[in-house]
């Protein structure tokens, strides 16, 4: 079963034949005389003998072995039976080649395609009709018969092999300096020798052993000598394929010449021609005689490499695929009179691997090239200056940015200490005094220094360092990325002196509104208390919003300034929602709540003022955008460890393409009810800066005509407090 089926299937027909012509055999045995039992049982017996010295030829995996039993058989044939003859091959091959161990399926088809041969050779010799007496006519007739047995057995240990290791038979049957033709010339002289002894007087049998040995000796000796020449060769094949490996595994260029490496594939091969068709931004197709032979465009060449390969009459052509389908990206051809055996085919497969590697390596060079343009073009273009520094603080990399923003070429600046480039960098330290402060290398997040340009003008940048560790393990460089923040701190400084303005402003009138306020409510003008109520009432309005908005502005500038103080304490939320319902109630004393909320109290961990802040904002916020006969929902739900608080009103809502702008500062629609209502847009900004400085989200959920809910979350809390309700009562409805 390790043999191909062909093989087993040939082997099989083989015995079968052989066991036929053994059979017709088997009816001369009652005829045999003494002589002719002692005749079968001493050739039986010489021929086991002559088995055991050999002569081996490799052909891979299998062998061809060659001895000098057969000159047995040409004297046998011309003086003994046919079925002694027959048998004496059956039993002395078969011992013979038992006692060597070799595989038993061997043994018995050596065995019956020699009975096979010989049977053939006892057919041609008696066609002759001539008589056991040496003659002319009997050497004639002998030596044709054995020359077929030649011929048959050398057919038949041929096919066999070609059938199991793959190499052509005509390869097979035509050795090196003709050894088929002096093997058979030299048994079939020793054989005829030993006929014309044996008819004289089998005194002389003895003489034979010397051209006998000298004969095996001589085939060795050839033998050994041509094992030398194969392994020269062989020996020379494996420098020639280091060579072409090596010839591929170079220096990776664009303009790569095939050629050297195509060459030596052709000597390796003794090939006629060697081609190279590759697929690569269009067709390429190099061969061994001239190199790059063609180029061709992509739209000009068929999809297929092996469409590209040339046809070359009288030799055949080996195409190994580099790559695997249906992405096969080049094929290596081999064109040579005698096909490739299997061991060639495995080299030129070998090769087409190694093309595969040079190939996506040049692939991979190309992309690290493109890749590192790229970057070159990014690092050279942006806007941000980008300096290396290495650990001994010497400037490694400078872009244009870096140019631009301090004014010192690149050619200045690599080379030198940092220090030294950058010895301006200055902070100020006062009105009047400025300290150096050198570039912190070490440290994270981003820094503010200020830079006095080469033209004397003063810059502020920012800039942040990265440690880059070196490749070889050792000290590492620090990747710098500057840029100029000038126009960004300048502006930032006018929005603060504006809030500030602002608010000393709107403020200046606040004390003597609320002091007349006052004095009006508590009759200390002379005026009807209906006038008086009225002009209260009107007057305290007006501070409280002015007081709101200063508040506003406030608030942002202190998110934006990063200086907003937060209290996180445990608290009742239940019990601050009710509150802020009741402190709205006086702003907007004709609209109604609808307050839902679990029966036990939910307790939260955040800041109470800035919660009810948020909350006041937001129902204020939902009833400016809501018509006045519309209710205004406030819910608070428990969602696994998170209190959740949305308010909802039924107005008409935000348009989608508002929606991602609704917190922004200064930001108000212009659609709908929203022209209507006054306010400086601080309200949702403000909400949404105090829910993420808590570390929670807000969240908007808008459908145009169903007006808007706005949800935020705060993370609960659990604590025991005095007074707090296990169940809260219904709130009523704020009319």
């Amino acid at each position: 079963m390790e043999l191909p089926r062909r093989a087993r299937a040939w082997i099989i027909a083989v015995w079968i034949a052989a066991l036929i012509l053994v059979a017709m055999h088997v009816p001369d045995l009652s005829s045999w005389k003494a002589e002719d039992v002692a005749a079968w049982f001493a050739l039986s017996a010489i021929a086991a003998i002559l088995e055991q010295f050999t002569v081996r030829m490799s052909h891979g995996p299998e062998a061809e072995n060659y001895s000098l039993t057969d000159a047995l058989w040409v004297p046998t044939l011309i003086f003994a039976r046919p079925s002694v003859l027959t048998l004496a091959v059956l039993v002395g091959i078969a011992a013979g080649q038992l006692i060597r161990s070799w595989r038993w399926y061997k043994v018995a088809y050596n065995v019956a395609q020699f009975v096979v041969s010989i049977t053939v050779a006892e057919v041609v010799f008696s066609f002759f009709h001539v008589s056991s007496s040496l003659s002319l006519m009997v050497w004639l007739a002998a030596s044709i018969a054995m020359l077929a047995y030649f011929g048959l057995n050398e057919l038949f240990i041929s096919f066999v092999i070609s059938l199991i290791d793959g190499e052509s038979l005509p390869t097979l049957l035509v050795l090196p300096d003709g050894l088929n033709l002096l093997h058979a010339a030299g048994n079939l002289t020793i054989g005829l020798l030993a006929a014309l002894v044996w008819s004289t007087g089998p005194v002389g049998i003895p003489l034979l052993i010397a051209p006998m040995v000298l004969v095996f000796l001589a085939y060795r000796g050839w033998l050994h000598a041509q094992r030398e020449e194969e392994q020269a060769k062989e020996r020379e094949r494996m420098r020639t394929l280091y060579e072409a490996g090596r010839e591929l595994s170079g220096p990776i260029d664009a303009g790569y010449d095939y050629k050297p490496f195509l060459m030596l594939v052709r000597r390796m091969l003794d090939a006629s021609g060697v081609e190279l068709v590759l697929l690569n931004d269009g067709a390429h197709i190099y061969n061994s005689e001239v190199g790059l032979m063609v180029h061709l465009p992509p739209e000009d060449h068929p999809p297929a490499a092996e469409e590209l390969v040339s046809t070359r009459p009288g030799l055949t052509t080996f195409m190994a695929s580099v790559g695997d389908a249906p992405t096969v990206s080049a094929i290596l051809a081999v064109h040579r009179a005698i096909p490739l055996s299997s061991a060639e085919g495995s080299l030129v497969e070998a090769l087409a691997s190694q093309l595969k590697v040079r190939n996506e390596n040049e692939r991979l060079f190309n992309e690290t090239m493109e890749q590192r343009s790229h970057l070159s073009d990014v690092i050279g273009n942006t806007s941000d200056g980008i300096l290396v520094v290495s650990a001994d603080g010497l400037v490694v990399s400078w872009n244009p940015a870096m140019e631009h923003i301090t004014g010192v070429p690149r050619a200045m600046a690599t080379g030198r200490g940092c220090d030294e480039v950058l010895g301006l960098h200055l902070e100020d330290d006062g009105p009047e005094d400025r300290v150096f402060v050198p570039l912190r290398f070490d440290e994270a997040g981003s820094h503010d220094v200020l830079l006095t340009r080469t033209d004397g003008s003063d810059r502020w940048i920012r800039y942040t360092s990265n440690p880059m560790p070196s490749r070889e393990g050792g000290a590492r460089s620090f990747v710098i990325v500057a840029r100029d923040v000038t126009a960004e701190l300048e502006t930032e400084q006018l929005k603060s002196d504006f809030v500030a303005t602002v608010s000393h402003e709107l403020r200046s009138p606040l004390t003597p509104l609320k002091g007349f306020v006052r004095a009006l409510r508590d009759g200390l003008i002379e005026e009807t208390p209906e006038a008086r109520h009225e002009y209260y009432e009107i007057m305290w309005r007006a501070v409280e919003r002015l007081e709101r908005l200063i508040n506003d502005l406030l608030d942002v500038s202190r998110v934006e300034a990063g200086k907003l103080d937060l209290e996180s304490k445990p608290f009742n939320v239940t019990e601050l929602l009710d509150g802020c319902i009741r402190h709205i109630r006086s702003e907007f004393p004709d609209r109604v709540v609808d307050f839902v909320h679990p029966d036990d109290a939910v307790c939260v961990l955040a800041d109470p003022f800035r919660v009810d802040q948020i909350v006041t904002n937001l129902l204020s916020n939902a009833f400016k955008y809501s018509t006045s006969g519309s209710t205004v929902q406030l819910v608070l739900s428990v969602d696994e460890s998170r209190a959740v608080i949305a308010v909802h009103n039924e107005g008409d809502g935000i348009a989608p393409a508002d929606q991602p702008f609704v917190f922004d500062r200064f930001f108000r629609t212009r659609t709908g009810l929203q022209r209507e209502v006054g306010g400086a847009g601080l309200g949702l900004c403000i909400c949404r800066r105090l829910v993420e400085a808590m570390g929670s989200q807000i969240e908007l959920e808008s459908i145009p005509g169903e007006g808007c809910t706005f949800t935020f979350w705060l993370p609960e809390a659990t604590i025991e407090m005095d007074g707090a309700r296990d169940a809260r009562h219904p709130i009523e409805t704020l009319t």
